[in-house]
C-alpha cells in the first residue's frame, strides 16, 4: 500500500517539494547546457562555442532574459527546436516551484490556525470542566458513604483512596449489598431511609450534569457528550427507586417482602445467566470521567476519603448491609 502511495506520489509532478523543482530546474540548465556544446556548438552565429558560452546561454535561455549577444543561427532548425522546449520546460518548473511555494506557506498558515483552534478548544475544555468538578467531587462524597454502610471494617480513622483503587471487585461486591430500607443516613437515624437519600444524591447529580450540558453541548467534545449522558441515565442510579417500588407493592397486596434490594443479583459470587453489570459499568464510565478531570483541572487529583471511625459520625459502619439471596439452582459461592 505504501509503495503504490510512493509511486502515486512520484508520478503526480505537482505534489513535489519545492526544493525538487529547484533541483529540476538546475538540472535543466546543465543537461541543455552540455547538449548546446557536444551537439550544437556550431550551430550558433560566429564561432563554435566552448562549455562556458553553452553553460552561458543555458542559463540566459531557461530564464528568459534572451541578451542577444550568443544566437543560434535561424536555419539550424533541431537547434532552435531544443532552444524552444528548453524555454517552455523552465517556464513549466518555475510554475509548478511557485505553486508548491503557495501551497507550503498555506499549509503553515492552515497548521497554525488548527494549533490555535486546538488550544482554545483545549482551554474551554478546562475551563468547563473546572465548572463540572464540584459536582463530581460532591457525588463521589456519597459513593465513600456508600462504601462506608457497606464495609464491616473499623480503622479508626480516615481512609484515603484514589477511586482506581477502590473502585475493585471486592468493593463491587460490597455495595451490591446496600440495604435501601436502612434508616440510618447521615442526617441521623430515622430522618431517612437510605435508598430515598441515594435517591435523592442521584437526583442531584444527574440533574447537575443536565444543566451542565444544557449550557455547554455546543463547546463539548462529542465523547465527553456521549459519557455524561451515559452517566445520567445509567440504571446504577434507579435501583434505589426499585426498592421503594417493592414497599408500595408491599402496602398495595399487602404481604411483607423481604428486605432485599435489586443489586443483589449483580453479586459476582452469583453465577446468574446474563447477570447484569451495572455497577461496574458506571463506575468504570465514572473514573473515565474523573481521569478527564484530573487531567484538565487544576488541583489535586480527586480522592475519596472514608471515615471509618465507629460511632463517631452517622451513618454507622455497615449501616446498611443487606442479606445476599439464593437464586433458585444458580450456583454461589464465597457466600
Amino acid at each position: 500500500m505504501s509503495s503504490k502511495m510512493n509511486h502515486k506520489n512520484f508520478l503526480d509532478v505537482t505534489s513535489y517539494e519545492p526544493l525538487a523543482y529547484g533541483m529540476i530546474y538546475l538540472a535543466n540548465i546543465l543537461i541543455f547546457s552540455l547538449i548546446y556544446v557536444f551537439i550544437f556548438a556550431n550551430d550558433f552565429k560566429g564561432d563554435s562555442i566552448g562549455y562556458v558560452q553553452s553553460l552561458y546561454f543555458s542559463v540566459v535561455t531557461v530564464t528568459t532574459l534572451g541578451f542577444g549577444d550568443l544566437t543560434p543561427r535561424l536555419d539550424a532548425d533541431p537547434l532552435l527546436l531544443v532552444v524552444t522546449a528548453q524555454v517552455v520546460l523552465g517556464v513549466i518548473t518555475i510554475g509548478l516551484f511557485l505553486n508548491s511555494i503557495s501551497h507550503k506557506l498555506s499549509e503553515r498558515k492552515d497548521f497554525a490556525q488548527k494549533e490555535f483552534e486546538e488550544e482554545v478548544e483545549k482551554n474551554t475544555l478546562k475551563k468547563l470542566l473546572t465548572i463540572l468538578r464540584p459536582a463530581v467531587v460532591s457525588y463521589m462524597e456519597v459513593l465513600s458513604e456508600t462504601y462506608k454502610v457497606t464495609t464491616t471494617k473499623v480503622t479508626g480513622g480516615f481512609v484515603k483512596l484514589v477511586p482506581e483503587n477502590l473502585f475493585s471487585q471486592e468493593y463491587y461486591d460490597q455495595i451490591s449489598r446496600q440495604d435501601f430500607f436502612s434508616n440510618e443516613t447521615r442526617y441521623g437515624e430515622g430522618v431517612i431511609t437510605w435508598g430515598d437519600f441515594i435517591e435523592q444524591e442521584n437526583s442531584k447529580f444527574t440533574g447537575q450534569i443536565d444543566d451542565f450540558l444544557n449550557k455547554f453541548a455546543t463547546s463539548l467534545p462529542i465523547d465527553l457528550i456521549e459519557l455524561l449522558v451515559d452517566l445520567k441515565g445509567h440504571h446504577f442510579l434507579y435501583h434505589c427507586r426499585q426498592a421503594k417500588q417493592m414497599v408500595q407493592i408491599e402496602r398495595a397486596q399487602g404481604f411483607k417482602i423481604p428486605r432485599i434490594n435489586m443489586l443483589t443479583i449483580e453479586h459476582s459470587s452469583v453465577k446468574v445467566p446474563e447477570k447484569p453489570n451495572s455497577i461496574r459499568d458506571f463506575h468504570e464510565k465514572m473514573l473515565n470521567l474523573i481521569a478527564l478531570l484530573d487531567e484538565n483541572t487544576a488541583g489535586e487529583r480527586i480522592i475519596m476519603t472514608v471515615d471509618l471511625r465507629k460511632g463517631v459520625t452517622a451513618p454507622s459502619i455497615g449501616s446498611a448491609i443487606a442479606d445476599i439471596i439464593k437464586f433458585g439452582p444458580f450456583e454461589q459461592q464465597n457466600n
